[in-house]
């Protein structure tokens, strides 16, 4: 079940989809499928608290090479 039902950017509708994110850190880069609340007029994507924790973990990780 969707935590919005519109798009708080523009107003269309949202589904739940899995996405790409692509996360920085120091010179190392990641790319994570993640689930998103994703805008089907604008693409606005929208994370759950949860996810965004665990995107700003990982950045962390990477910024210190921590790599594996």
């Amino acid at each position: 079940m969707n935590s919005v039902e519109k798009c708080p950017n523009c107003g269309g509708e949202i589904v739940i989809k899995e996405v790409k994110k692509l996360l920085r850190g120091g010179n190392h880069t990641a790319i994570l499928k993640v689930s998103a609340e994703v805008c089907l007029s604008c693409g606005e994507r929208l994370y759950s608290v949860e996810t965004v924790r665990k995107l700003a973990k990982i950045r962390q990780q990477l910024q210190r090479e921590e790599t594996q």
